[in-house]
């Protein structure tokens, strides 16, 4: 209750800075909506062009990609800015600051440093999820509307994980932005399209090593009906709240690892 008392005085602040420089923020927003918006097109040509990937329509590729670029925007929205600005911190000694807080130094970061620019991401991702439902006749029945919330949610617990355990190491490798580029960023591109376009040895990497496969992959065929689970269990599209949930749970307690070994740079 705390911290949700103090995650929404934050939040009144943030508002309070985008309504002073909203314009700067309204073209920050239209800019990466046209970004991802030129990507989502580009894969949408790609695959309407080969009539389908591996058995996968366009419209199927396309829920990929809204599933996908939705729940990083929830984890980009509270995770990015905090995991991506440690190695900064650490570097300068502005984050032993925290330290001295009466505050868990995890949670303070993300009420202070949340992102309003992924709401940009957020409402393009949900209008192409909406418009793969109309392509592919799904109907957003109660059912289906409650599996796409946990989905989303246990996505993003997935994403938000990622970002936490690859910027940890920042404890101690001060310059680790290879890591989350390699980990994070590049991994997660396998996923933009089915993996079982990928061999037996990649989707094992990205369901049980990397579970990137859960973000979107397993819970697409819930949505419409496919059974392309490969070498794995028709039941791996129901696990995804799980999946994020037990790697959340993971993320925050290497976090914790790295807070009791971390030493000041004493900058």
């Amino acid at each position: 209750m705390h911290y949700l008392k103090l995650y929404i005085e934050f939040i009144k602040l943030r508002i309070l800075g985008v309504a002073e420089y909203r314009k700067a923020f309204i073209i920050g927003a239209v800019a990466q909506f046209v970004s991802y918006f030129a990507e989502f097109f580009l894969i949408w040509v790609i695959v309407n062009e080969f009539n389908s990937i591996n058995g996968w329509s366009a419209g199927e590729v396309l829920l990929l990609y809204g599933l996908n670029l939705s729940s990083y925007a929830i984890a980009g929205f509270f995770f990015f800015t905090p995991t991506s600005q440690l190695s900064a911190m650490v570097k300068d000694g502005t984050f032993d600051e925290l330290l001295i807080k009466p505050l868990n130094s995890f949670w303070y970061l993300v009420c202070r440093e949340f992102n309003t620019g992924y709401l940009s991401h957020f409402i393009l991702s949900l209008l192409v999820i909406f418009y793969s439902f109309h392509v592919l006749n799904v109907e957003i029945g109660l059912s289906n509307f409650w599996f796409l919330i946990m989905t989303l949610i246990g996505g993003a617990l997935i994403q938000g994980a990622a970002l936490i355990i690859t910027s940890v190491p920042s404890f101690w490798v001060v310059e680790n932005r290879g890591l989350k580029q390699i980990l994070f960023f590049q991994a997660k591109g396998f996923i933009k399209y089915p993996i079982t376009i990928f061999n037996t040895p990649i989707q094992i990497f990205l369901t049980l090593i990397l579970p990137y496969a859960f973000i979107n992959f397993y819970p697409a065929q819930y949505f419409i009906n496919k059974n392309d689970f490969s070498i794995f269990h028709s039941s791996f599209q129901y696990l995804t709240p799980i999946v994020g949930s037990v790697l959340f749970i993971l993320a925050y307690l290497f976090w914790n690892i790295g807070i009791n070994h971390y030493k000041s740079t004493g900058s």
